[in-house]
């Protein structure tokens, strides 16, 4: 009779192992879900000031080399100016990418892909 009560206890065990797995997966699911759709939010609002933001500076390029003709001189030298302005900008944001661009997005989706894992610990 004892052999009888260890083979079902074996089996309530083992269908309570596959259930708590099966469970684990679809926390795990929902967790790389939730993380995964901050990071595109995150990433798409950043692209959409970005966009924004080149904008911005495409209309003041151009009201600068309008204004460089009526007070200063032709239009192609307002041109050239602007050009030139990034170019060398270009060339600095080059030098600073790291700095610039890479730690920060690596410290910022570090921050949003490890942030459950703190809390948890915390608790």
């Amino acid at each position: 009779m004892e052999s009888h009560n260890i083979s079902d206890n074996i089996h309530e065990l083992t269908g309570s192992v596959k259930e708590y797995v099966k469970i684990r997966v679809s926390l795990l699911k929902i967790s790389i879900t939730e993380k995964m759709s901050k990071v595109i939010s995150k990433m798409l609002i950043t692209m959409a000031f970005f966009i924004l933001f080149l904008f911005v500076i495409l209309f003041i390029s151009v009201a600068f080399i309008f204004w460089f003709r009526d007070h200063a001189g032709p239009a192609y030298a307002g041109a050239l100016i602007v050009a030139s302005f990034y170019v060398i900008l270009g060339f600095v944001v080059y030098l600073l990418r790291k700095k610039l661009f890479v730690n920060p997005v690596v410290t910022m989706l570090s921050k949003m892909l490890l942030e459950e894992e703190k809390e948890a610990e915390n608790e």
